[in-house]
């Protein structure tokens, strides 16, 4: 053997001893993070099949069901329409009943000073929500799933059990909301109202069977419902349209409002929808062949984002329009006895609550007012137990992989929260706002 074979020998041997070993350091490092609730023969995060779509976005029953279409360079509004729904889904969370209570304490007590503070906490979110969907759609994982193979157990199960606190405290404000809503349409009391909420939730999920653009038709519907309703409200009430631009241009916070302030923040910024979001965008299917893939995420970024900003439009014009009615109208009058046959200690404080807004409206527009506050309500309150049953779902299977049925998932939640709701709906009604606000 000569000299130069007998280097290109040795070469290749250490060459070959240096692969061996970096596979085991490799395989030594997956057994590490392996999550020790994941099944062992589970496929890998963010895996794709033959046409690649990620794997691992096919759960629960919605799946990759709308196809996109083929990248195109110049913007094209059936594109957007195409890509629209997710974002939508996400807004529900800022329309939800403890962001309703939130606005109108804001209006009570701030009038239309807080009304800037409202968008820079919607500009906020869609910052957020953008980086989330981003997520979503560059990597093909979802937020969850990002975790479940980012962090250590010990850090993940607790990470895990705040983020499922907070579903839980949404979904009591949600329960009361739209026990409430179902006491001013129809006289059904409030710890009835619950359990008939918790029956209508299972109603409005069912539908995802049909697909993610059924679920995310409800979702718009009801956003719509709630744009009419409180639109006409605000319409009603012809307020200042100075003061209104006036509390949009020029930030400031109250001395008495801080606690409201602080409310506004919590209300919005919502960490499970987060994951939610992230999760939904897996509902397009994007094409990720190698030749098209930089440019068909470019273009999912881009349309996702503009949704995103369209959907959380609406949803600030929804809550500014609550805020700005209650500024308007609560002066007329200070003490209204609540429906429920007592004045409420949100009243002895004068901020009126989701109650007491009823008679507010009754005293300031009639019969109509009350009727259009509690569909409205009604709307916010079972659209919002939705989309957090939803997102507690991939909270769940992404970061735990733990696969719960839909139908089991809502049952536990609400099984939870159905407990302390009906305490307070029995025995402590004029304390409902109260805990609203203290869940914010």
């Amino acid at each position: 053997m000569s000299f130069g074979e007998s280097s290109s020998s040795s070469s290749a041997s250490v060459s070959s001893n240096t692969k061996a070993v970096a596979a085991e350091a490799v395989a030594g490092r997956q057994e590490e993070t392996t999550p020790l609730l994941a099944s062992q023969d589970s496929e890998p995060v963010g895996s794709y099949d033959s046409t690649g779509i990620a794997r691992e976005f096919e759960v629960h029953d919605i799946g990759i069901s709308v196809d996109v279409g083929d990248y195109e360079p110049s913007f094209s509004f059936r594109k957007l329409l195409r890509f629209a729904g997710p974002g939508f889904a996400m807004s529900i969370a800022y329309l939800d009943p403890g962001n309703i209570c939130s606005d109108l304490h804001c209006g009570a007590v701030a009038g239309y000073k807080l009304i800037w503070l409202l968008f820079l906490t919607h500009a906020l979110g869609l910052y957020l929500q953008t980086l989330s969907a981003r997520i979503g759609i560059v990597t093909g994982k979802n937020l969850a799933q990002h975790c479940r193979q980012q962090y250590r157990p010990a850090i993940r199960i607790p990470l895990w059990l705040v983020c499922e606190l907070a579903i839980i405290g949404s979904d009591i404000q949600e329960a009361i909301g739209t026990a409430i809503a179902l006491y001013l349409l129809f006289g059904i009391r409030i710890w009835a109202g619950v359990l008939i909420a918790a029956m209508l939730s299972y109603v409005i999920l069912g539908i995802q069977r049909f697909g993610a653009r059924k679920i995310e038709a409800i979702f718009v519907a009801m956003i719509a419902v709630m744009c009419a309703c409180f639109g006409v409200e605000v319409l009603m009430a012809k307020p200042d349209i100075a003061k209104i631009v006036d509390g949009f241009l020029v930030p400031r916070i109250p001395a008495n409002a801080t606690v409201q302030a602080v409310g506004i923040v919590g209300a919005v910024i919502m960490p499970h929808n987060l994951f939610l979001h992230s999760a939904l965008v897996g509902t397009r299917r994007i094409k990720r062949a190698e030749d098209v893939r930089k440019a068909s995420i470019r273009e999912a970024n881009f349309y996702t984002t503009i949704e995103s900003a369209i959907a959380l439009l609406f949803s600030f014009a929804i809550n500014a329009t609550i805020l700005i009615v209650f500024a308007d109208i609560y002066s007329l009058d200070k003490g209204s006895t609540s429906a429920l046959g007592a004045v409420t200690n949100a009243v002895e404080q004068h901020l009126p609550g989701l109650v007491e807004a009823a008679d507010l409206l009754r005293g300031a527009f009639g019969s109509i007012g009350p009727l259009l506050w509690a569909i409205g309500l009604l709307a916010s309150g079972q659209s919002s137990t939705a989309t957090g049953t939803m997102a507690g779902q991939y909270l769940m299977e992404g970061m735990m992989h733990l696969r719960v049925s839909p139908w089991l998932r809502l049952f536990i939640s609400r099984s939870i929260s159905l407990v302390p709701t009906i305490l307070i709906g029995t025995l402590a009604t004029s304390y409902l706002d109260q805990f609203d606000e203290w869940l914010n």
